[in-house]
């Protein structure tokens, strides 16, 4: 299995059965900005995987579900489904416009590097309409530059509504960021590079020495970014999270800042993408800005993404809260069982995937 085989897997593997969606509401003191978790009742019956979340209006949360498509929560209660099979993530617009992506369905190669309905779609009240194809565009100009044979490999991630005629997507298979309008017209505004990564996290993970075939593996590797958040401050900034790839090492994934007037960005040589965190997180699954200020930052676990999905020994996924400007950051919620996707609006935040709690600003 390629790098790019074991990362598409990974984003496509949240077991069924933990399909749930956990609310909490935490207070944020002032001061020490200490944070205290509220648990909140778990909602159930998602057929799942989830993979993205966004908050509407007050009392309102919409939530992908690969299953079936993008379903409201609205003070508790799921409403009606919108029919979009394999979601992967929504964003609202305006009360009435949704924007939402459509993953790879299938395992890789298969799901990834043909067209299984990758795709931009909006929503206007509750009818569906496919904007773009992202898997086309990937097969046409694959813009991300890998090792040989570097095929075409499209997997859309996360989606940002920039308004009811434009959104932001990032493609974790295609490891780039998109700008496309309502008619379809596709802009790259960033590409994320391979970086050379250790290998020692997996050869632990692995228990080297031992047989297993990660242990004959060179003491460092490229890998590619995964691309899986995208947030955007208040100056129109945009922030990108990474997953990073095989061969999964823990304190890699890096969060991009990327100018909103970026055209074809190669990130790590133009100053229109540049690292606001180098390293410092493993796993990147979400990304959200706070009312605080704050960056929050969601990873998926912190033994890596291998940990959970190759090895079956989870660490637990954590949330950080980071000043941006300032390039640090504290842990504000660990131990939490496979986060995949975080939400704030106002005064709540949620967190989702088999995550019970979350700890968010209030």
């Amino acid at each position: 299995m390629t790098r790019a085989q074991h990362v598409s897997e990974t984003l496509r593997r949240v077991p069924r059965s933990r399909a749930r969606l956990g609310i909490a509401i935490a207070a944020l003191a002032t001061g020490a900005a200490a944070v205290a978790t509220v648990v909140a009742p778990t909602i159930g019956g998602f057929g799942g995987p989830l993979f993205g979340l966004t908050a509407g209006k007050p009392g309102e949360l919409w939530v992908a579900d690969s299953s079936v498509g993008i379903i409201p929560i609205r003070r508790g209660e799921k409403g009606t489904p919108i029919a979009l099979p394999g979601a992967t993530d929504v964003s609202v617009a305006d009360p009435q416009t949704l924007w939402a992506l459509s993953g790879a369905i299938g395992g890789p190669p298969v799901g990834t590097q043909n067209d299984t309905g990758q795709g931009l779609h909006i929503i206007h009240r509750g009818e569906v309409t496919k904007v773009a194809n992202l898997f086309q565009f990937e097969a046409a100009f694959n813009p991300h530059t890998a090792a040989p044979p570097n095929a075409p490999d499209s997997n859309p991630y996360d989606v940002q509504a920039l308004s009811r005629d434009a959104a932001l997507v990032v493609d974790a298979g295609g490891n780039d960021l998109l700008r496309i309008d309502r008619k379809g017209n596709i802009r790259v505004l960033a590409v994320f590079p391979d970086e050379l990564v250790p290998t020692a996290n997996i050869k632990s993970l692995a228990g080297c020495p031992s047989p297993a075939p990660f242990c004959a593996l060179p003491d460092a590797i490229p890998a590619q970014p995964v691309p899986t958040s995208i947030a955007i401050d208040k100056q129109g900034y945009i922030y990108v999270g990474e997953l990073k790839g095989f061969p999964a090492p823990s304190g890699e994934s890096n969060i991009w800042r990327i100018s909103p007037r970026a055209n074809g960005a190669r990130c790590g040589t133009s100053p229109d993408c540049v690292k606001v965190f180098d390293g410092g997180f493993t796993s990147i699954i979400d990304l959200a800005f706070g009312p605080d200020g704050l960056l929050y930052v969601t990873e998926l676990d912190e033994g890596s993404w291998a940990a959970l999905e190759i090895f079956g020994t989870p660490a637990g996924g954590t949330i950080n809260a980071c000043n941006v400007r300032r390039g640090v950051c504290r842990e504000v919620a660990g131990d939490l069982p496979e986060p995949t996707a975080i939400a704030l609006a106002g005064l709540a935040c949620a967190g989702l995937g088999a995550a019970r709690r979350a700890a968010c600003p209030r």
